[in-house]
């Protein structure tokens, strides 16, 4: 369980990565369609989809740049324990 805790932190980002990626699609997308339906004036639909492709691309992009973090953080537990082993087998 809590062996290669330095590749599970990288999984998990990953994992976090795209779900925020997809949902930030699926959201955006939704407003695209909610600002094509009609239901409001024309200046408030023009708002809701270039809202919509916001939410697609900026949702999209904060969600990559958000795992940035949690990346070098596993990365560096990975590391660290590299050193530490090979610490130990030098004698140091």
């Amino acid at each position: 369980m809590f062996s290669n805790i330095g590749g599970k932190i990288k999984v998990t980002a990953k994992v976090f990565c795209w779900i925020g990626i997809i949902v930030s699609v699926v959201g955006g997308l939704g407003m695209i369609v909610a600002g094509f339906s009609g239901m409001w004036t024309q200046a408030a639909s023009i708002v809701t989809i270039l809202g919509g492709v916001g939410t697609a691309l900026l949702g999209s992009l904060l969600s990559w740049v958000g795992s940035f973090v949690m990346v070098g953080f596993g990365e560096l537990i990975e590391n660290t324990a590299e050193i530490a082993a090979n610490t130990r087998k030098s004698g140091y």
